[in-house]
């Protein structure tokens, strides 16, 4: 049975199988969590470690670049209200030699940044002098008596939030409160002097805004971390497409090469059957000529019978060649798990199915056993069914659905993939699986007739009809497998 399809990067299309017992219970592929991503291919995973590092740096630079434009905009913003507002000589001085200070720092911090060491511990050095930066600030404002500009603390949580990370904008609000609370009560307790005398209120005034720059600083830490976890969310997503335009684009190729083959051994099959059908007759004509009518010259009988073993000659070739076609040579069979190919194939399509708005149903029985085949084959005959139903389903105005259903019947294990479309109009159900046999604009013909050659090259059929309550509907019966799958390990040895 196929285990939960479950992926850690994000919501593109939950698609799952439940387990049943008895009386089968559906399981629906909707738009929750996505089916887990297979490895990509070498060339782009190589691609992507190389790339990776550069990316990361790049983003480094980048909130260093930010940070520091915050820092230098808040430094000249303080220096120009000291240089306007000033209350008296020594709250000026105080400041500005913070505001300086401040402004200085950035050198240092570029100078330790370019060392590469413990940038996540430099970052909350950095985050943690800016706090105490601003509480000097406020202290030279009057410390207590700044209980106004408290709201200064918040640029530190919010640009931390944002370059960041959420827990250093909650260290950061937690920081600020305590510091400047810890210099409120050294006032108050006369070991630090006031530069300005606290007006009336001026506890309560602090408070209040003590509580909403936590208030400010936990919705900035909340939004910056929905923001990130959405971002990842996008990343995965769009990792997710490449893998799935990768898996689509070889699955293409691979089915191009299919049809290919496939055509040209129709056309070869035509061709060869009908040229047999002239040589026949040319064949009769020359035995007619040699052994019929008036006696002919030897020279005329021993080009007769040349013309006559040349003959048998080519009809002999032309039915090695029909021989070939009808019988080309496949790859070595072996016990395939059916549930796995419907996982492989509900992944190949799930970025589509969640883009267009379509449902994927899987309902498997419990325990279904392996067929006899070869699995890109099968693969490639399911493929094609669910394509046929994602292009009925893709317009409809009603419910976009279409199932998948597996189920064992004695010796037999039988596939249905269903779909809620408008159905198959009844002057096309007998041409279904002809070859080039299409009533679609841009269609080949060739989808349900390869799937149709591949269910008989694997001994069992392919039958398409309409459901009563509406839509198509094509049942897969395949043999089951005599003998167990090869293991991993066992097919790695």
């Amino acid at each position: 049975m196929v285990p939960p399809l479950h992926s850690p990067i994000g919501s593109m299309s939950d698609i799952t199988t439940s387990r049943l017992t008895g009386a089968r219970q559906p399981l629906v592929t909707d738009t929750g969590s996505p089916a887990p991503a297979a490895p990509p291919p070498p060339a782009r995973e190589d691609e992507a470690v190389s790339v990776r590092p550069a990316i990361e740096a790049g983003r480094r630079d980048m909130r260093l670049r930010f940070e520091i434009a915050a820092r230098v905009a808040v430094a000249i913003v303080v220096l120009a209200f000291n240089g306007i507002f000033t209350l008296n000589a020594e709250s000026a001085s105080v400041i500005r030699l913070t505001a300086l200070i401040g402004l200085g720092l950035n050198v240092p911090y570029l100078l330790a940044v370019r060392t590469r060491r413990a940038p996540r511990a430099q970052a909350y050095t950095r985050m943690l002098i800016d706090v105490a930066l601003t509480t000097a600030g406020l202290y030279g404002a009057g410390g207590l008596s700044a209980a106004p500009y408290i709201g200064i603390y918040a640029i530190v949580p919010v640009y931390t939030a944002i370059v960041f990370s959420s827990l250093a904008c909650v260290l950061a609000v937690l920081f600020a409160t305590t510091t400047y609370l810890t210099l409120a009560l050294l006032q108050t307790s006369g070991i630090v002097p006031f530069l300005t005398p606290p007006p009336a209120g001026a506890w309560m005034m602090a408070s209040f805004n003590l509580v909403v720059l936590n208030i400010v600083g936990w919705l900035a830490a909340l939004v910056a971390h929905a923001y990130r976890a959405s971002r990842d969310r996008l990343t995965a997503l769009y990792t997710e497409m490449e893998r799935a335009h990768d898996e689509s684009v070889r699955m293409n190729t691979q089915l191009q090469l299919a049809s290919r083959r496939y055509v040209l051994s129709e056309v070869v099959a035509g061709v060869t059957h009908e040229v047999r059908d002239a040589l026949q007759g040319v064949f009769g004509h020359l035995w007619l000529a040699r052994r019929g009518g008036p006696a002919l010259p030897v020279a005329a009988l021993d080009h007769l019978a040349q013309a006559e073993q040349a003959c048998e000659d080519a009809m002999r070739i032309m039915c090695t060649t029909l021989d070939m076609a009808r019988h080309p040579s496949e790859p070595e069979r072996e016990p395939v798990m059916v549930a796995d190919v419907i996982r492989r194939v509900a992944q190949l399509k799930a970025v589509e199915f969640r883009r267009e708005r379509i449902t994927l149903r899987v309902e498997l029985a419990e325990t279904l056993p392996p067929v006899l085949g070869v699995s890109l084959q099968l693969q490639q005959a399911l493929l094609n069914l669910v394509v046929n139903a994602q292009e009925e389903v893709r317009n409809a105005t009603g419910r976009r659905e279409i199932s998948i259903g597996g189920r064992a019947d004695g010796d037999r294990v039988i596939l249905d993939v269903r779909d809620t479309g408008r159905g198959i109009p009844a002057d096309v159900l007998p041409h279904l699986f002809e070859p080039f046999f299409t009533t679609k604009t841009a269609g080949t013909g060739i989808g349900l007739a390869m799937s149709a050659g591949i269910a008989e090259s694997l001994g069992g059929t392919l039958t398409g009809e309409n459901r009563h309550e509406g839509g198509a509907a094509f049942r897969l019966t395949l043999p089951a497998a005599t003998r167990p799958p090869r293991s991993s390990a066992a097919a790695g040895a």
